[in-house]
């Protein structure tokens, strides 16, 4: 009982969760900083959240619900069923796992170095 009731908040449109403004992300210093699109509610946004849980210098959480320009970027790439967006550079990944975040911020580090 107690495990449902966790999951319904977790997943719920209710919870705040990270965010940090898109313009305030886009100006992080790094090589392949990686900000994730996100909302409240969507099982892959909170899949993702619960695999990158530690805060991290190289990602930043935008909050789609939050951040009207964010809102616009996702709306541009596929909606809400891009869930979660990845941006890191000029490369895009909908539908992002941790595994394919971790991998796309080493290819971009690995063609910056090339």
């Amino acid at each position: 009982m107690l495990f449902s009731v966790f999951m319904a908040y977790w997943t719920s449109p209710l919870r705040s969760g990270p965010h940090t403004p898109l313009d305030e992300a886009r100006q992080r210093p790094g090589d392949a900083v990686a900000i994730i699109l996100w909302a409240p509610g969507d099982p892959l946004s909170a899949r993702l959240q619960a695999a990158i849980r530690a805060p991290r210098e190289d990602v930043a959480w935008v909050n789609v619900h939050l951040d009207a320009q964010a809102q616009e970027v996702l709306d541009a790439h596929g909606g809400r069923s891009a869930l979660p967006l990845v941006l890191v550079g000029e490369e895009i990944l909908a539908n992002a796992s941790a595994g394919g975040l971790l991998d796309l911020q080493d290819a971009v580090r690995q063609r910056r170095e090339d």
